[in-house]
């Protein structure tokens, strides 16, 4: 190939070359461009989004500041306890409520700030909380770091965490103070309202009474003069004493102080004794559901049958056609987290009493006052609608530890439902009682601050071969006893009245007589039957407890018990 072809050739592929060198510039120029309007629009993408997380970061923000606030400053104090009982988070409310800087409250266990006779609550209240993983809620009293205290309700929520710190609970916890201070004062109210009305009730019952013995005696002094018999006179003054004297007792059983002298019992005998002595000589039949092995109760005997027997005869009087009268009981085991209505509480063991009549039902707007003194939806009577049955049925129940409900249906009758706790000691049946004897040393020494029951026990005592003298304190009594030992005459016994009036009573002056004889055999009399030391008389030094009104028997029976000995 010559030089001149070569040339051609050559000037082709340079010309080729530079083609492609330029195409190649083009595109690159296009690509450029596009990558950057690509990155550009990247760019702004990522702006508007940077914007957009900017404001929703604000929004947040405001978000828990405005939280922070509303928790801070709630009108209810709130807090996060861990499983270990420790403060783990707390508002600024509850911070104040307890008197305490927040920060010295982190860490804390909060059982330091509930009062030590409410810490059984709280504990109870919290494995609950725990073991049910519900929402519960108490009431108890929190300390304040000066040491008041104020009622709190416990609003507790357990919160599971999924890290390993466990169950944390949330609590609001609201000062309840002034609601408790108002439920008192209208509770205060209702209570002189029932004692207006029980005051009524019981000066027209005592009038009717004292117009009874005191026409009955007027008349006796009219037949003593012309000659007559005054004994029907005398009988008739006498049973009026007796009601009033049984009417004093039914008063002292629903007032304050003092409570049952309990003993081991069995629950079917007790129904079956108030049963007979309620339901006796009437045309209503006691039919009764008791299961085997029932528990045994704690209780006072004879307050128990008084209990469950105005119970039945408030049953009898709302059928008076007749009918039959369903008595049921029960055992009834603790279940965990279920409140029970008695005071023992959720893991007490209780016997569940129902008395079921085939009466009228009772309208609902006046069941709720059917345990109050007097109230009664039946006509005064000999035999009915004093309104006092219930009512006593109920302070005897509260006094065991017990509760008592109503419940009426129209065309299903009204049933009384007792519950009272069960007793884990066996029923214990006792030898039959010695023969009361009278005492070898017949001397007695009585002291009362009332002149004429002073003589009217020293002529009963006599009349009963005792040799009787009297004194009207303490202090007199403690003389005489003393001049009888250095005389070498001592007594035999002393009957000590509970109460003096301005003077040494019958507690303080068994404590000088021990002293003076340990052997001493003493008996304490008081028309305060429910009295602590009328109740519990053994520890207090007394072979026995005499209740006033007393008769002539009741000073043999007492006497001749603690010459033999017997367990009143």
């Amino acid at each position: 190939m010559d030089k001149r072809q070569l040339d051609d050739l050559r000037k082709k592929a340079e010309e080729r070359i530079d083609s492609e060198i330029s195409s190649s510039r083009k595109d690159s120029d296009t690509e450029l461009r596009r990558v950057v309007h690509e990155l550009r629009t990247h760019q702004i993408e990522l702006e508007v989004q940077n914007e957009e997380l900017r404001q929703v970061q604000q929004e947040l923000v405001d978000t828990r500041d405005r939280y922070v606030d509303l928790y801070d400053f709630a009108p209810v104090g709130y807090l996060t306890v861990s499983d270990t009982n420790l403060i783990v988070e707390v508002n600024l409310t509850l911070a104040d409520l307890l008197g305490a800087a927040r920060n010295t409250l982190f860490d804390q266990p909060f059982s330091n700030f509930i009062v030590p006779e409410d810490q059984d609550i709280c504990y109870k209240h919290f494995r609950e909380l725990i073991d049910l993983k519900s929402r519960k809620v108490c009431e108890l009293r929190i300390r304040r770091k000066d040491g008041n205290w104020f009622w709190a309700r416990l609003e507790c929520v357990p919160m599971a965490q999924n890290d390993t710190n466990g169950i944390r609970v949330r609590i609001a916890l609201q000062d309840i103070t002034e609601t408790k201070r108002l439920e008192a004062e209208i509770l205060n109210v209702e209570k002189l309202e029932a004692t207006a009305q029980l005051a009524g009730g019981i000066a027209h019952d005592f009038n009717n009474l004292l117009a009874v013995i005191m026409g009955n005696i007027e008349l006796a002094e009219k037949d003593m003069s012309s000659g007559l018999s005054v004994s029907e006179r005398l009988r008739i003054a006498k049973d009026a004493c007796l009601s009033a004297a049984d009417l004093a007792k039914k008063f002292l059983t629903f007032s304050s102080g003092g409570g049952p002298v309990k003993k081991i019992s069995s629950l079917e005998a007790l129904l079956a004794d108030a049963a007979s002595l309620s339901l006796a000589g009437s045309n209503v039949k006691p039919e009764y559901s008791l299961p085997a092995g029932l528990w045994p109760v704690e209780v006072d005997a004879g307050q128990m049958i008084l209990a469950v027997g105005n119970v039945l005869t408030n049953a009898k009087e709302a059928m008076p056609q007749g009918g039959v009268v369903r008595i049921g009981a029960e055992n009834v085991e603790p279940v965990s987290g279920k409140i029970r209505k008695i005071p023992a509480g959720r893991d007490a063991r209780y016997i569940r009493v129902s008395i079921t009549d085939q009466g009228g039902s009772i309208p609902e707007d006046i069941l709720t006052r059917v345990f109050d003194p007097y109230f009664s939806t039946k006509q005064p009577g000999p035999k009915k609608g004093l309104g006092l049955g219930l009512t006593i049925a109920h302070s005897i129940i509260k006094k065991h530890g017990g509760s008592i409900d109503v419940a009426s249906r129209p065309d299903s009758g009204t049933t009384l439902t007792i519950c009272l706790p069960a007793s884990d000691k066996p029923v214990v049946t006792h030898d039959e009682k010695p023969r009361l004897s009278l005492l070898a040393n017949t001397k007695i020494l009585v002291m009362d601050d009332e002149r004429m029951l002073r003589e009217l026990a020293g002529r009963m005592l006599e009349g009963a071969g005792y040799e009787v003298e009297t004194a009207g304190d303490g202090e007199e009594a403690i003389q005489k006893f003393k001049q009888a030992q250095q005389a070498g005459l001592p007594f035999g016994a002393v009957i000590l009245d509970l109460t003096i009036k301005g003077g040494l009573g019958g507690a303080e002056t068994i404590k000088r007589l021990k002293k003076l004889d340990p052997g001493v055999r003493a008996i304490v009399a008081s028309g305060y039957a429910n009295d602590p030391v009328m109740l519990q008389y053994r520890e207090h030094g007394f072979l026995d407890a005499l209740q006033k009104p007393y008769r002539e028997k009741d000073f043999k029976k007492s006497l001749g018990k603690i010459v033999a000995g017997v367990e009143p």
